[in-house]
């Protein structure tokens, strides 16, 4: 399947708001100065988002996360069938990538 011809159902699009909000809050709170990216697209009947900051570019004092934004998050995609990776890249990095059917399941 291709893109949707229309938007996307409202659970889902809301879905995928929170996952892009949650990951840069993240990027502000633990890597601060780091540079974000958000690519966002479609592979067949899947919305994928993948969230990538380049960590911290400063001495800056560690911010201990309880990380149930991360947990909220994959609750909120299992609801849809979808699925969340977190982690940090090899270049220092963090990366948040998430998949969401685009049709309500």
């Amino acid at each position: 399947m291709s893109k949707p011809a229309g938007p996307l159902p409202p659970g889902v699009e809301l879905t995928a708001y929170r996952v892009v909000q949650e990951a840069l809050t993240n990027t502000i709170k633990h890597a601060a100065g780091a540079g974000a990216t958000v690519a966002i697209g479609f592979a067949g009947s899947w919305l994928e988002i993948e969230v990538t900051d380049t960590g911290a570019v400063r001495d800056s004092p560690a911010v201990d996360g309880n990380g149930r934004g991360l947990i909220g998050l994959r609750e909120r995609l299992a609801l849809y069938g979808g699925e969340l990776t977190a982690g940090p890249t090899l270049t220092g990095g963090y990366r948040v990538t998430a998949r969401i059917p685009w049709e309500a399941v």
